[in-house]
């Protein structure tokens, strides 16, 4: 089997389904009977454009919109420990659209140096609790987290997320102070968390700052951790390190990292990548990374190989570029999906991607020879073989195997 064949069934999960070419009538058979009249084209499913994001009242978007924005603290340190150790973090707020539920915001928090790896994903809701306001926040059921990663930099590209998606995790009550809001948990919450069994959170928000404070206590109410300020953070607005832009057919595209290479993807050149793919609602359909051992993918960027999307976030990316990419389902596998793969029928799609290799097939490698003189190496008798160190490969002839002790 020769290289393209190998990496065409290494794409097989990729390749577009095709359509087998009738045979030709022979000469000598039959006139062929009329063709009936051909079925009128369905229409082209066309995807209704999504509603605005709405608030519930004047005041629960005033408070939307001082959360919304991308924010930057450093990480506090333990008492005593190097300020070098120091790790800016970085929180990333944004409305979302919800099926059931009003005034939702979708909350990420990463190091600033791994924005493609969150360790924490959250959803917050402003909502009216007697004649104030309360911010509730929510934990993702473990599923749904992996769809997530990244939409906080486009909501139209968010997945509807439904009540039964999430966990309620702790209330703040809000009361009005100066241009913002201080927030206070009406009461202690049930933790695990480093000895404690119940914990408390306080928070101040206002259009350029955001802190937020947590205390852990143990069973006898005794302060495990917060007493010192060791869980504040004083988180302020700043500009993330990605770049995103949309492509054709409607793909999004973030790019968290730029790889140093000179050369950029373009059509038809060979390339190979790390990915992972989910469905909306957070399930993992495929991954190099699950092979044992992780295997990552190589194929020819073409549409004969690959999905129109997949062309789409590929293009202009490097060796070393780290994508997350949505891919409408008009650009994946459309109204049929793919059942092989678990793929339902208009299903949009989300990946992430990190380029491994890049190669222009058009450009022969050089640095192994193929031919001596224009023929095969291998019929040539005589011919030294040669080592990687520019040696040659010396061989001990085979010897007989001693005969076994009786």
């Amino acid at each position: 089997m020769n290289k393209h064949s190998k990496m065409a069934m290494a794409a097989t999960f990729l390749m577009m389904g095709g359509f087998a070419v009738a045979d030709e009538p022979a000469a000598n058979s039959q006139p062929a009977t009329p063709a009936p009249e051909a079925a009128p084209a369905q229409p082209t499913k066309v995807r209704e454009p999504l509603p605005p994001i709405t608030w519930s009242d004047p005041e629960i978007e005033k408070v939307a919109k001082m959360l919304i924005g991308s924010w930057k603290s450093t990480a506090p340190l333990p008492e005593g420990a190097d300020p070098k150790e120091a790790v800016e973090v970085a929180m990333m707020v944004a409305p979302c659209r919800s099926p059931d539920m009003k005034d939702l915001l979708y909350v990420e928090q990463a190091r600033v140096d791994a924005l493609q790896a969150p360790y924490r994903q959250a959803f917050y809701q402003v909502y009216r609790h007697g004649d104030g306001l309360r911010l509730r926040t929510y934990e993702p059921r473990r599923q749904i987290g992996g769809a997530l990663v990244g939409l906080w930099a486009n909501p139209d590209v968010f997945p509807p997320v439904s009540r039964q998606d999430l966990v309620a995790t702790i209330d703040l009550d809000l009361t009005a102070e100066g241009d913002g809001y201080s927030g206070k948990s009406p009461y202690p919450y049930p933790t695990g968390h480093l000895g404690a069994v119940e914990m408390t959170s306080e928070a101040t928000i206002t259009p350029d700052r955001i802190v937020t404070a947590d205390k852990g206590f143990d069973s006898k109410g005794q302060v495990v951790w917060g007493a010192k300020n060791d869980r504040k953070f004083e988180f302020k607005k700043f500009e993330p390190p990605v770049r995103t832009f949309t492509r054709d057919g409607n793909v999004f595209v973030i790019e968290y990292r730029r790889g140093e290479d000179s050369r950029s993807c373009e059509m038809g050149d060979e390339i190979t990548v790390h990915y992972l793919g989910f469905l909306p609602n957070g399930f993992r359909f495929d991954s190099s990374l699950d092979r044992q051992p992780p295997n990552p993918l190589s194929f020819y960027v073409t549409e004969k190989q690959v999905i129109p999307g997949f062309i789409q976030a590929l293009l202009g990316a490097n060796v070393g570029t780290i994508r997350r990419v949505y891919i409408p389902y008009e650009q994946a596998y459309g109204e049929y999906g793919n059942m092989r793969t678990r793929i339902p029928p208009y299903a949009d799609l989300y990946f992430d991607f990190e380029v491994m290799r890049l190669k222009d097939p058009t450009v022969k490698d050089v640095s192994i020879p193929t031919t001596v003189g224009g023929q095969d190496p291998r019929t040539i008798k005589g011919l030294e073989r040669i080592g990687p160190d520019g040696q040659p490969i010396h061989e001990t002839p085979p010897q007989p195997a001693n005969p076994q002790p009786k």
